[in-house]
């Protein structure tokens, strides 16, 4: 991935992290298309189109795990749903939808009335040569926006037998991949479809025309377009060096910090993307991961556990000893509970109001600024604090922001894309080589050895780790 496509997929894993906020129990399903022609003419260096595909997928996976994406339910290749597409393009043909022309089956539009409704585009408009097809493309086609469900391969290219005669081998086009591996898993009808907004159309645009006539009635009930990044009217291309990716990214700024930043402006608008705007993000939230690190050394040093927290009043099944507190009602307990409630309102409200992360995060940055108004630095009570730290590190993880300490809530961690099982997990803190040499640097300052303990601090700053000194002792972050 580059940065551009981590923002969509930021933006899917906090729109899957809200619903199941709100209770609902997501099964989220990724396509991958493992054949095209990028890939064929990819591997013909020597790789092999099945092994750079299973290649590029891997990159994939690490990136999104770099991102704190939490897990799919299935992750789909073209490839294992042949028969499926292949079925579903026969039956498109028996209704009139689809027409061979020469080996190759072309989706007809203007088969389908409801053609361009999902993009707002009229079939009429769609002259020759707007697809971007060459002439002799368009000339075999009955109108230019047809496009291609399944294509002949070149002799030597990976290709399926279709048992039609017609149309005897080949390999589909993309837009039935993703139509027949969603309807595999989901079914006829589902809740939710999407992508980025270049998605919209053909491809979406096509999915409907082509999924519709075989389920007969609407195959998708929401279509969600996060828009792409805005490098300042520059076009991010290979050619002008200036792709990002995701490790160049992480190199410079922590997964908590880019999945902030992504969260920054509302999904369906540009998201302006510079250095220097990540850092003005960066600095903003730097703030709300104090207050997070300073309720944390407090409670850790009091040796807190959710005892601190009242015993949950909600209907169960289980029998009362067996019964476990769940998560929002610990929120609103302790000196803050008022403040916690008020921000909880205003969070979900935004978020409810087509995912306005911008406003959510605003009635963040408003909370944390009213806990420190309210003398929170200087309350010692668990019972106050830990409520408030869950309350903070449940809605960061809103946005992918995983910082909570697994000691400090467990049962919010457990569920976390990158589950830590110490504090060191994911440079959270507590990384053991840091915690001895800032020990060190402690002893040698009460020994009055000065510059041992200025030489060890200039070390840590060096290899990128921020020091701060506070009136409970000596708290550090990565950079």
């Amino acid at each position: 991935m580059h940065i551009g496509h981590a923002r969509t997929y930021c933006f899917w894993d906090t729109f899957r992290r809200w619903m199941e906020y709100r209770g609902y129990h997501v099964i989220g399903v990724i396509n991958y298309t493992d054949i095209d022609d990028r890939i064929i003419a990819g591997g013909e260096g020597g790789l092999g189109c099945v092994d750079l595909a299973e290649r590029m997928i891997a990159g994939f996976r690490r990136d999104c795990r770099a991102l704190c994406i939490k897990d799919y339910a299935a992750y789909t290749r073209a490839t294992d749903f042949i028969e499926e597409q292949v079925s579903m393009v026969a039956r498109l043909i028996e209704k009139g939808h689809a027409y061979v022309q020469d080996g190759e089956v072309f989706y007809s539009v203007s088969s389908f009335p409801r053609y361009g409704e999902l993009s707002r585009r009229a079939v009429d408009e769609l002259e020759v040569g707007a697809s971007g097809r060459v002439e002799e493309d368009v000339a075999r086609k009955r109108h230019p926006a047809d496009f291609t469900l399944w294509k002949p391969s070149e002799p030597g290219k990976p290709a399926w037998s279709t048992g039609h005669e017609a149309w005897p081998s080949g390999r589909p086009g993309w837009h039935i991949e993703c139509s027949a591996m969603s309807t595999a898993l989901l079914g006829e009808h589902f809740d939710v479809h999407g992508g980025g907004i270049d998605n919209l159309f053909p491809h979406h645009e096509n999915e409907v025309a082509q999924s519709e006539p075989l389920c007969g009635h609407p195959w998708v009930r929401y279509w969600l377009h996060p828009e792409h990044l805005d490098l300042r009217g520059v076009k991010m291309s290979k050619s002008l060096g200036n792709v990002v990716g995701v490790p160049d990214l992480l190199a410079r700024h922590t997964a908590d910090e880019v999945r902030w930043f992504y969260a920054t402006h509302h999904y369906r608008t540009k998201l302006p993307f510079g250095w220097d705007l990540l850092e003005q993000a960066a600095a903003g939230y730097a703030r709300i991961k104090r207050l997070v690190d300073v309720l944390a050394e407090k409670l850790v040093t009091a040796s807190c556990t959710g005892a601190a927290l009242p015993l949950g009043d909600y209907s169960s099944q289980r029998e009362p000893e067996h019964r476990a507190a769940r998560l929002r009602h610990t929120f609103t307990s302790g000196a803050f509970a008022e403040l916690s409630e008020k921000f909880i309102e205003k969070f979900a409200a935004a978020m409810d109001d087509d995912l306005n992360a911008p406003e959510a995060m605003a009635a963040m940055f408003d909370y944390v600024n009213k806990l420190y108004a309210a003398g929170v630095e200087s309350r010692t009570d668990a019972a106050d604090l830990l409520p408030a730290y869950r309350c903070l590190t449940a809605h960061l993880a809103v946005f992918g922001v995983e910082v909570a300490r697994p000691e400090l809530y467990p049962e919010l961690c457990v569920d976390y894309a990158v589950p830590p099982t110490t504090a060191a997990a994911a440079g959270r803190g507590g990384d053991g080589v840091v915690d001895k040499l800032l020990t060190m640097r402690t002893e040698a300052r009460k020994a009055k050895d000065f510059a041992k303990g200025d030489m060890i601090r200039k070390l840590l700053i060096e290899a990128g780790v921020e020091v701060e000194d506070s009136p409970q002792g000596t708290r550090w972050s990565a950079k």
